[in-house]
């Protein structure tokens, strides 16, 4: 399942698009790998599911789309009993080269876990 934590007011109706695409494939791809028997939390040097990791259950994914628009997000896994929920956090479309996006992420995610 995913949720969807994001302010939507910051977005255009596309780039809100293409971060429901994002989080789809993402969802896909992680389910893909626990039907083959990997439990999302035994997945390790997968930058195309874990980007970065910040804190505890935070992720950063990269997602490149057909026309090359890129997003960064932050997403956190919550294990339940017998599936997962994809919590997305943070966006970030991406413009330039760099990792400008992390210290936005990071400081989410320590404010995010004193709460």
């Amino acid at each position: 399942m995913i949720k969807m934590i994001i302010d939507s007011k910051k977005f255009d109706i596309k780039e809100l698009e293409l971060i429901n695409r994002a989080m789809k494939k993402l969802e896909r791809q992680i389910t893909v790998m626990e039907d083959s028997g990997t439990a999302f939390e035994k997945i390790f040097n997968n930058d195309a599911i874990k980007y970065d990791v910040l804190g505890k259950d935070f992720y950063t994914y990269k997602f490149v789309a057909e026309n090359s628009s890129q997003l960064r997000i932050l997403y956190r896994f919550v294990r339940e009993k017998e599936s997962f929920t994809l919590e997305c956090h943070k966006v970030e479309v991406k413009r330039r080269s760099g990792k400008s996006y992390i210290q936005k992420f990071e400081e989410y995610v320590k404010n995010y876990t004193i709460l």
